[in-house]
């Protein structure tokens, strides 16, 4: 049993944790993850030493012993990390319910990820175009909307299922998408000639539903995030390439930046917190550099 003969009290603490982190506006995704690192890690701890959990009990010592214990089992440092952010927020969650009396996390540190500073996988501008062209050839209106929603704007699929209809503002003037992104964030995207196009075909063919999301399914309910993802993959099939949806994104930022768009607005558009990320697709010109510098007093 996962908790022994305190089976209840650990779900019990799971599910209130659960619904303190949905008060903070996290995405469930998010909640999902912190609440199952959680549970991983009371195993970990019942395992480990053969009592009980019982967060009284818990020591600064034994999160850093868990996180060791990540690490010696090889886990990406994202992994790592995000273990780490979710027991830094239970803890916090302990704290606020009186079960702990100071912050045992203050030492857990996140390890260096020499992975992030690596480019993104782009595909090139001819795996784009036979990828448009197999959903344009066997998709249907909503599968052609949300591929081209998708690198027209950069957006998450996570992002794209969660749209509703009052999100989409098209007009001969002006056209953009409202995108509530990570911890609720917001941002503002315009919506290019193609995106407007085939969102509006879209719109006039879209199955009668009581649900106000964007994307529905032939009866009507909300499109999953498992069910669009598994579409892009169907075409993606369909096409012969290896491809998920967040390559989309990928495309789309890598392009703007290759025009010369500033960083700081591709940040924005992408919705990224730190710049740090965006600075990924940001390759050094080396060329550029030469010259610059060749003629720096010129």
């Amino acid at each position: 049993k996962l908790f022994g003969p305190e089976v209840r009290l650990g779900i019990k603490m799971l599910k209130e944790f659960e619904e303190y982190l949905k008060t903070q506006d996290f995405t469930e995704n998010t909640i999902k993850s912190y609440t199952k690192d959680v549970e991983l890690f009371m195993r970990w701890y019942i395992d480990t030493t053969g009592q009980e959990f019982k967060p009284e009990n818990l020591t600064e010592f034994d999160l850093v012993e868990y996180k060791s214990y990540l690490l010696r089992k090889n886990h990406k440092p994202s992994t790592v990390n995000r273990s780490i952010i979710s027991l830094r927020k239970f803890v916090h969650f302990l704290l606020d319910r009186g079960l702990l009396n100071k912050d045992i996390s203050t030492r857990l540190k996140q390890v260096k990820d020499t992975t992030r500073n690596l480019s993104p996988v782009v595909l090139d501008k001819k795996d784009i175009y036979k990828f448009r062209r197999t959903v344009h050839q066997f998709g249907k209106t909503r599968d052609i909307a949300l591929v081209e929603l998708l690198l027209n704007t950069g957006m998450r699929i996570s992002e794209a299922i969660n749209l509703k209809l009052e999100d989409i503002e098209i007009s001969e003037r002006k056209s953009k998408v409202k995108i509530w992104g990570k911890g609720r964030s917001y941002r503002e995207v315009p919506l290019n000639s193609d995106a407007r196009k085939y969102l509006s075909e879209y719109l006039k063919r879209r199955p009668y539903s009581e649900a106000n999301y964007l994307f529905v399914t032939s009866t009507g309910k909300k499109l999953t995030r498992n069910s669009a993802y598994k579409i892009i993959q169907k075409y993606a099939k369909l096409a012969g390439l290896c491809l998920h949806p967040h390559m989309l994104r990928h495309f789309f930022a890598q392009t703007l930046i290759d025009k010369g768009l500033n960083i700081y607005d591709v940040q924005q558009l992408l919705g990224h917190q730190r710049i740090e990320t965006t600075l990924r697709y940001k390759k050094p010109n080396t060329k550029l550099q030469e010259e610059m510098v060749e003629n720096l007093l010129e």
